[in-house]
C-alpha cells in the first residue's frame, strides 16, 4: 500500500477496478502522493461554527462588542461629535457638597444662617420692635388699653411670612404679647382703684417689655433664635 502502482504495473483495470491499490492509485492521481494532505477539506472549514456565530475572536456583525463596527464601515468622515465636546470643565458636583463632616449637629428650626437674606432678619426683627411702637403711640391715645393692642403686629407678620425664620420669630413675638395681656390686665384693674400704684406698675412693665424685646429684636437681625425668659406658648408650631 505505500509504494503507488503505475498503470504498466497495475494488473487489471485501474479506472473501474475497486481493489485497495487500485483505488489508492485513482486517489494519489487525483490529488497527488500524500494522502495526508490530499484530503478534501472538512465542511465547515475548522474554527468556524455554526452560520450566524462566526470565527472565534471575531465579532458577528450585530453580535459583536458594544461600540464596534465593521471593518470599513464606521461615521462618515465630518460626522461625529465635534472635537473637544464633552462636559465643561469644572462640571459636577459643586466643591463642598458631600456627606457632613463627623460630629455635625444640624441647627435648631428656624436658625437662619450669617448669609442668608437680610430681608428675613430685617422682617424678624420687625415683629419685636412693632408692639413697642404701638405701646408708645397708642398710650396717648388709649391710656391703659395700648397694651391689648401689641399683639396684633407679630400676628400680621406671622399670617404673612413665607419664611419659617420669620414665623418663627413672629409667634414668640405673639406668644410674648399674649403674656404680656395677663399682667396688664391686673395693672389695668389696679389702676381703676389706685391710679398711681396703677401707673407705677405699668411704667414697671413697660421698661421689662423693653428690654427684653430689644434683646430679641437684636438677634433676629443677627441670624438667630431668641425665646423670651417668661412667657407661655399659646401658639405653638405646626406641621403644615
Amino acid at each position: 500500500m505505500n509504494s503507488t502502482p503505475s498503470p504498466e504495473q497495475a494488473p487489471h483495470d485501474v479506472a473501474r477496478c475497486a481493489c485497495p491499490a487500485c483505488q489508492l492509485f485513482r486517489y494519489q492521481r487525483q490529488y497527488g502522493p500524500d494522502p495526508g494532505r490530499a484530503l478534501p477539506p472538512p465542511y465547515p472549514p475548522p474554527g468556524y461554527g455554526a452560520p450566524g456565530q462566526g470565527t472565534p475572536g471575531q465579532e458577528t456583525p450585530g453580535q459583536g462588542a458594544p461600540n464596534q463596527s465593521i471593518p470599513g464601515y464606521g461615521t462618515h468622515p465630518g460626522y461625529g461629535a465635534p472635537p473637544g465636546y464633552g462636559a465643561p470643565p469644572g462640571y459636577g458636583a459643586p466643591p463642598g457638597y458631600g456627606p457632613p463632616p463627623p460630629g455635625y449637629v444640624p441647627p435648631p428650626p428656624g436658625y437662619l444662617p450669617a448669609h442668608s437674606a437680610g430681608s428675613d432678619r430685617a422682617v424678624a426683627a420687625l415683629a419685636h420692635w412693632t408692639p413697642l411702637v404701638v405701646a408708645v403711640v397708642f398710650a396717648f391715645v388709649i391710656p391703659g388699653l395700648s397694651v391689648f393692642l401689641c399683639f396684633v403686629p407679630p400676628l400680621i407678620v406671622m399670617t404673612t411670612a413665607k419664611s419659617e425664620y420669620v414665623r418663627s420669630h413672629a409667634r414668640e413675638a405673639l406668644n410674648f404679647q399674649l403674656t404680656v395681656l395677663i399682667p396688664g390686665t391686673v395693672i389695668l384693674l389696679l389702676s381703676l382703684a389706685a391710679r398711681g400704684f396703677g401707673g407705677v406698675l405699668s411704667l414697671v412693665l413697660f421698661v421689662c417689655c423693653l428690654i427684653v424685646q430689644i434683646m430679641a429684636a437684636l438677634k433676629a437681625g443677627g441670624g438667630e433664635q431668641f425665646r423670651y425668659p417668661v412667657c407661655l406658648r399659646f401658639v405653638k408650631r405646626t406641621n403644615g
